[in-house]
């Protein structure tokens, strides 16, 4: 065993296999996989392989679409057989929601590009003449996607990664992982230690042990999973086409043929539960499968017999009970772990052989390159904190698996392990009518009901409508409060946080004590990586917030960032500060009654900030900045005090017509104002002039991080460009992802949108041409299938000399 090593993966299963060959595809050939036991041979050997299409995430699209086309070719790449069925399959939808949902992938088929339908009940027997079509109004029909050999892909992947120079040292364990002075790590065997670069944790059923040893929180819980195969049927024999694969939310099943006979794969939702009573399986479990519980799971191999009745024809031929991994959210891990540089995670894949082959594409290029070509936010491990416990990832996780054929509409969340992390007013807002959303384990109010019914969530507009409506018109003709106390928020200071903040961000710091600048953190390739408000308190005494989803996202950013010999210390403080957001043309009159700070404009200018008394609280950091383009201010008020400050102002409020206000209205407002959102308009595909962003990048400055890519790609021209989309309006908004087009050609694609109720207007952001950004240029953007017209407006809709803010 070699002694050193650029990578060092561990865990053989196809998503490290999988990494293992694209980082060797990337160049990187110094790279070791250490495996336990044989390749595969932990959840990966026993998975029934299924490679869809069909999916409501554009850049999990990408990854799943790169794997069918990545599967077919790979024996012609490495020289190893790999069985490949491409089969094709049917999405089945017998909702209303079920419908509109699939209709929104199909806008996501033709950003991705892989062929598919939406066809009818009466058309499905053409492909699937055994198929029941009771209860069903659509199905989503994909060409190309199929099922594969879970051990023939990953063996394939792994003989393309030693052609290329990769090493792969089986039956030998990790025993442990530990960070060396000099920033590498150190990878303890039974057969020997490996010090590397970068560590890999793709260890599948044990990446939480792995990575609680080196103090990692790895939020998985391995589920008991089963698939049953019937005996050979003389129907399929004799079938000349292969069936394509059935998702059917009413047996909540898929349904396939396999080997002639009938393949049925449940996601139970009602019983399903953790093996091993939710422990980590022994180290010498190996290729093992467990006791089968057909008992727990036959209300739903009844419900696939209605739907299939093949099914139920003949004998069962084998069972198949084995873990595999879930998230809380479904999605697998991927990406730089929280803490110390160059420990990535790899790892938490419920349809691990689909996305085996794109996973490791993607953060290969990530690894090598600094980003991938698709945004990698949502697979991010730092999108879940220590709020994510044991007991909290295996609760939703079961839940997750209950509804894998579940149609969650746009908002629906899971409704267990909620309340985790709450504002001093969660009870408050509450009992006012607050209809939360869970954003990085804190609870956000969405909107506020005050008919007790809570959200009919659709993929239309619903219930909420009236209420946001409301809320929106009065911070445009009034005022209104928020909650929006889940902002990430850190302190800098330190003698040289000002010169430290200076070199990493692409914007001017503020000079003077007071001022407030919207900044953004830029990779080594000139791309957006960060989004972040800084508020200068003191010479040597920064605040700094960004979103609530990037907390250890940017304190990682901060932190890696730092110089070992700048001094300065960068302090997580989010949950020391609740916010308050009071905004509207009459902010200044509900705050003035609260304060004696001096509010008027020659004293209090628009991004600035001042520390106040505020309702008898000191130590309240008021900023003249917000979100929805109104007067107003941000009150950051020590969590405790919150209660007290929102008292007052909803007191002096009273006589203005104050109104609470969520996320919804928010969008509604900023939509209107042309505020980009980061993770939708602002990612890492993108630079700050393509994103239409040149009024915060100071190419003027000595040097940022960023800065000498970014002139070159300035030089280079943008390869698309953000624009601000009118959108015709009917029932519903563009929420993005949707495809732009001219004629027939998509050119583009949106990223978010909203209703805009002071203004009348669906809006939209989206990604178009260079060449097609001028004013009143005209497209198509399709919605649910429907083709509604759009132009180009110019930014902003409302008030585009920012008079109402400056007032």
């Amino acid at each position: 065993m070699k002694s050193h090593a650029r990578v060092v993966i561990v865990g053989g299963g196809v998503m490290g296999v999988g990494l293992l060959y694209h980082l060797a595809l990337e160049g990187w050939t110094d790279i070791v996989l250490i495996e336990k036991g044989e390749l595969t041979s932990g959840s990966t050997w026993h998975a029934a392989g299924q490679c869809p299409h069909f999916n409501g995430s554009l850049n999990m699209t990408k990854v799943h679409v790169y794997g069918t086309e990545l599967y077919p070719q790979l024996e012609k790449l490495t020289g190893q057989a790999v069985s490949w069925h491409g089969c094709g399959g049917l999405r089945l939808a017998t909702t209303d929601e079920e419908l509109n949902w699939l209709k929104y992938v199909y806008g996501i088929s033709r950003l991705a590009g892989y062929e598919c339908e939406i066809i009818g009940p009466s058309e499905i027997k053409q492909y699937h003449p055994y198929l029941e079509t009771f209860g069903i109004k659509a199905a989503f029909r994909t060409v190309n996607d199929g099922h594969v050999a879970p051990a023939d892909i990953t063996n394939a992947m792994a003989a393309g990664a030693r052609q290329l120079g990769a090493e792969i040292y089986r039956r030998t364990r990790v025993t442990d992982i530990k960070h060396l002075p000099n920033g590498e790590w150190r990878v303890f065997t039974e057969n020997g230690n490996i010090d590397c670069e970068h560590v890999v944790n793709a260890a599948g059923s044990y990446c939480d042990v792995v990575g609680s040893w080196t103090g990692h929180n790895v939020p998985i819980a391995n589920m008991l999973h089963h698939y049953v195969i019937t005996e050979p049927l003389k129907e399929l024999a004799d079938l000349k086409m292969e069936l394509p694969v059935v998702r059917d939310p009413y047996s909540h099943a898929y349904l396939r043929e396999e080997t002639n006979g009938v393949l049925v794969g449940p996601y139970e939702t009602a019983t399903a539960h953790l093996c091993w009573d939710g422990q980590p399986p022994r180290w010498d479990y190996e290729s093992e499968l467990e006791a089968p519980e057909l008992d727990r799971i036959m209300p739903w191999l009844e419900k696939a017999t209605e739907r299939l009745p093949l099914f139920g024809q003949t004998g069962v031929k084998s069972i198949i009970s084995g873990a595999i991994t879930h998230t809380p959210d479904g999605v697998y891990l991927s990406g730089p772990a929280h803490g110390p540089k160059n420990y990535w995670m790899h790892c938490g894949a419920s349809i691990g052989i689909c996305q085996g082959g794109g996973a490791g594409k993607y953060l290969a290029q990530w690894m090598v390159h600094g980003q991938a070509e698709i945004n990698m936010r949502e697979f991010d491990p730092r999108r879940f904190g220590n709020w994510a416990t044991k007991d909290y990832t295996a609760e939703v996780s079961v839940a997750d698996y209950h509804h894998m054929y579940y149609c969650y509409k746009p908002a629906e969340q899971h409704e267990v392990g909620r309340g985790l992390r709450k504002s001093s007013l969660y009870d408050t807002l509450k009992a006012e009518g607050a209809q939360f959303a869970q954003i990085f384990g804190w609870e956000r109010p969405r909107w506020y009901d005050k008919t007790g019914q809570g959200e009919a969530y659709s993929f239309r507009r619903s219930n909420w409508w009236p209420a946001v409506r409301e809320e929106a018109l009065a911070v445009r003709e009034r005022v209104g409060l928020m909650d929006l106390s889940t902002f990430s928020k850190f302190e800098v200071t330190g003698p040289d946080a000002y010169s430290f903040l200076e070199r990493i961000c692409a914007n001017k710091i503020p000079t003077k004590d007071g001022g407030i600048i919207l900044g953004h953190l830029l990779n080594a390739n000139g791309f957006i990586e960060s989004e972040i408000t800084v508020t200068r308190l003191a010479t040597d005494h920064f605040y700094v917030l960004s979103a609530a989803v990037a907390e250890l996202h940017d304190l990682d950013q901060l932190s890696w960032r730092k110089h070992d010999d700048e001094k300065v210390t960068i302090t997580d403080v989010t949950d020391d500060f609740g916010v308050l957001v009071l905004a509207g043309p009459l902010s200044r009159e509900v705050l003035s009654q609260c304060t004696s700070t001096d509010l008027s404009n020659a004293s209090f200018r628009w991004l600035t900030g001042k520390t106040a008394t505020v309702a008898g609280v000191e130590g309240v950091r008021l900023l003249r900045v917000n979100y929805v383009g109104e007067l107003g201010w941000e009150l950051h008020v020590p969590m405790a005090e919150m209660p007290k400050v929102y008292a007052a102002l909803m007191a002096a409020g009273q006589p203005h017509g104050i109104r609470l206000f969520g996320t919804y209205a928010m969008n509604s407002l900023r939509m209107e104002k042309g505020y980009r959102g980061w993770g939708s308009e602002l990612t890492t595909e993108i630079d700050m002039i393509e994103a239409s962003m040149e009024r915060f990048l100071r190419l003027d400055k000595e040097d940022f991080i960023g800065k000498a890519p970014t002139l070159s790609n300035k030089q280079r021209g943008p390869r698309m460009k953000l624009v601000y989309l009118e959108v015709d309006n009917t029932d519903s908004d563009c929420v993005g992802n949707e495809p732009v087009y001219v004629g027939d050609k998509v050119v583009g694609v949106t990223t978010s949108g909203g209703f805009g109720h002071k203004t009348g207007k669906s809006l939209a952001f989206a990604y178009v041409p260079p060449e097609m950004t001028a004013p009143g240029t005209a497209f198509d953007v399709m919605v649910f299938t429907e083709r509604r017209a759009a132009r180009i407006i110019p930014e902003s809709i409302w008030d585009p000399s920012n008079e109402r803010l400056k007032a």
